[in-house]
């Protein structure tokens, strides 16, 4: 089996057809057809079905394309490896964040690391956590920075905590229940939900209802998109759990304004996670370095936007 082969494989797979595969690998027809015959007699499987519209994946292709992205992507960060110890310092570095970090941590981490690597691209990806695990699997992604639910994670990644994400309850500062100081002041409002899950992080204040054997909340809208909530939440009805450390700055100037909840909310901690069994690549490695000394300057603040870990 070739690299070639596999990178082939891949084109085809992910373009639906010989010739668009051909054309992204930049090779003929014929020859891609070929390469793909070849890499199926050496698994001794069909891993293209052939119909009129196209390709399909059998379910042999399917289970290969898992195995043929990771050994594409470890090939390349094995390629960029060698070239960084070298002494070059181009490369890629992709990042996966939720709001919370992306809001607080990577806007001084980017600006840091592009002083002194101005030829990496920085690729930050702000999806939710099962696609960060996802991604972090078949190796496209470096490293995450996000919440762990609380069960944990698989032990094919290394979680590194990083500091506790407190929650806030977000309303328009003209919102009817704007000085609600309890959750079942709250029964019967609606809500914006931050993740698709109906637990944990993005979903936190259906945990912190239920914790009270209060009605589950009303879910109007699902949205993670820090700037569609801030205008989402401008018709003054809408409530929205966030992390803390996005109180000051956008939010305020936004008109939107924290509700002044005693009862306890639902915390949950920051992680960078990465795979256990993949080193980083050296760019790799140095951002993450930045964020571990962002952290660490910001729980050293006076009035730290970031809560200590215990």
């Amino acid at each position: 089996m070739r690299l070639s082969q596999v990178q082939d494989f891949i084109a085809v797979a992910e373009h639906g057809s010989i010739r668009a595969g051909a054309r992204a690998r930049d090779v003929s027809a014929p020859a891609l057809t070929k390469s793909i015959r070849q890499l199926e007699e050496e698994l001794h499987v069909p891993l293209l079905t052939r119909t009129t519209r196209g390709v399909v994946l059998s379910r042999y292709g399917d289970a290969f394309l898992r195995r043929a992205r990771l050994i594409a992507t470890e090939a390349r960060k094995a390629s960029e490896e060698m070239a960084q110890m070298l002494g070059a310092r181009n490369g890629v570095v992709r990042v996966g964040t939720t709001r919370g970090p992306a809001h607080v941590l990577l806007p001084a981490v980017v600006k840091r690391f592009r002083v002194q690597h101005p030829d990496v691209l920085v690729c930050i990806d702000s999806w939710g956590y099962p696609t960060h695990l996802d991604e972090l699997r078949s190796g496209v992604m470096d490293m995450a920075v996000s919440p762990v639910p609380d069960e944990g994670i698989e032990r094919e990644f290394t979680c590194e905590p990083l500091y506790n994400n407190d929650s806030v309850v977000m309303a328009h500062r003209e919102h009817p229940l704007r000085n609600a100081r309890s959750l079942r002041e709250l029964i019967g409002s609606d809500w914006i939900l931050t993740g698709q899950r109906m637990h944990g992080p993005g979903a936190a204040i259906l945990d912190a209802f239920r914790e009270r054997d209060l009605p589950l909340p009303r879910v109007a809208v699902r949205c993670d998109t820090i700037g569609m909530i801030e205008h989402l939440m401008q018709d003054r009805h809408l409530l929205c759990m966030l992390p803390r450390q996005m109180v000051a700055g956008r939010l305020a100037a936004n008109g939107l304004v924290p509700l002044p909840i005693e009862d306890k909310l639902p915390s949950h901690t920051v992680s960078l996670i990465y795979r256990a069994d993949s080193p980083m690549t050296p760019v790799a490695a140095q951002f993450a370095t930045l964020l571990r000394r962002e952290v660490h300057y910001l729980s050293n603040l006076p009035d730290s936007p970031l809560r200590r870990l215990d």
